[in-house]
């Protein structure tokens, strides 16, 4: 005879494993801070590179006017100018890198205690029949 209870339990258990538990086991076999810091440095990269090319644009698209005055302009506050707009542009997205995978992380951790929860009720039922 089946146990619908169990049924419910396997079906929950089955649509959260073809959905986002590879997901979340993925995320889950790091430290949190593991896995913080190497999203943190994903972001880094992609940063810099993003600032990078922005920058190129912009002196590409500014090229006749940089040409113009670069012998009448202050290049070290230039130059220091565009490296603290790199540094907040980093920082922003930095601090809204962590905040997103610290809520994913936390998500993927409940998800998970709630898919062994329910492998536990789940052996408990088949304990609980072979018992009787």
């Amino acid at each position: 005879m089946m146990n619908e209870h169990r049924v419910r339990l396997m079906t929950r258990m089955a649509i959260y494993e073809n959905n986002e538990g590879a997901a979340d086991e993925k995320t889950h076999s790091y430290f949190r801070l593991d896995y913080i810091m190497n999203q943190v440095l994903h972001t880094f990269i992609c940063v810099t590179a993003a600032y990078a090319l922005i920058a190129f644009a912009w002196c590409f698209y500014n090229f006749e006017e940089l040409m113009l005055s670069v012998y009448s302009m202050d290049l070290e506050a230039m130059a220091f100018r565009v490296v603290m707009i790199y540094a907040v542009f980093l920082a922003v997205f930095v601090v809204i890198t962590i905040l997103v995978y610290v809520y994913r992380y936390h998500n993927a951790r409940k998800h998970l205690e709630r898919y062994y929860q329910d492998l536990r009720r789940l052996s408990a039922s088949y304990q609980r029949e072979e018992e009787e």
